[in-house]
């Protein structure tokens, strides 16, 4: 959880004031005002350190260990089942201890300390995920590399610092951090994305996207509808592992490259 959480935060506070008008302030897991950088310039959201004791806000909530697409009361009853005795935590990474999701649906966030490219023609591809996320995210560098080379004629970009793994084929934009690769980002023609930060930055900047889920999280939690969203739906997905799965190797396995050109071929 990182990035993508914060915007997500953005989105809630834009769903929330589409009922009150009214600034939002971020509580966390223990019930404090939170505030993080990343929502720097936002029109919606209050610093803890501009409410006065009389000031007119409305609250949500969401924060580490209290995610609302998280359903922490079924990831409970998991962990007292299979450890029974210890104290209740979310962060062993344990194949029997998987995320369990509520019915909360991300809405597009914002991005307001991010400074918008103008259009250009380029699009950007993401072939890792982070270090800390579950390996079932991952499609795997075979099928990203046959992916580019399907369309050997699109302008693909890769963003990262200097020592990104590339694939052949693609241009590589260097990008610092986080915040640097979401202005390259906002100004291409379209992407192909794991679902993870990048493609929750996308929503947030509108920019068309093809979105690899798998089979371990599902866009009716953290999907948005202006993309192309590849899950393997059934009775098994999404599974929530955090540990490398059968089931996801084959959820994986089912998006094709060649499916995956299709979807972006008519974003273009």
């Amino acid at each position: 959880m990182g990035w993508g959480d914060e915007i997500m935060v953005t989105g809630q506070a834009r769903a929330a004031q589409r009922l009150d008008p009214r600034p939002v302030a971020v509580r966390g897991r223990d019930g404090k005002l939170r505030w993080h950088s990343l929502w720097s310039g936002s029109r919606r959201l209050v610093r803890p350190s501009d409410l006065t004791g009389g000031s007119d806000v409305q609250f949500v909530v969401n924060g580490p260990g209290c995610r609302p697409y998280v359903d922490y009361v079924a990831m409970r009853a998991d962990f007292e089942r299979i450890y029974p005795g210890r104290p209740f935590s979310t962060k062993l990474r344990h194949a029997q201890l998987p995320w369990r999701y509520s019915g909360w649906r991300a809405a597009p966030g914002e991005l307001p300390c991010v400074t918008p490219m103008g259009r250009q023609g380029y699009i950007v591809v993401e072939p890792h995920v982070k270090n800390a996320a579950s390996p079932n995210k991952d499609w795997g560098w075979e099928r990203w590399q046959a992916l580019v080379h399907l369309r050997p004629d699109l302008d693909w970009v890769q963003l990262g610092p200097r020592g990104t793994r590339l694939l052949t084929g693609v241009r590589h934009v260097h990008t610092k951090d986080f915040l640097a690769a979401c202005s390259w980002l906002s100004g291409a023609r379209a992407a192909v994305l794991p679902e993870g930060g990048l493609h929750h930055a996308a929503a947030a900047l509108n920019i068309p996207a093809v979105v690899i889920f798998g089979g371990m999280t599902a866009p009716a939690n953290t999907g948005y509808g202006a993309h192309v969203n590849l899950f393997a739906a059934g009775p098994d997905s999404p599974c929530g592992m955090r540990v490398a799965c059968a089931h996801c190797a084959r959820a994986m396995a089912r998006i094709t490259p060649q499916a995956v050109v299709e979807h972006l071929e008519r974003l273009l």
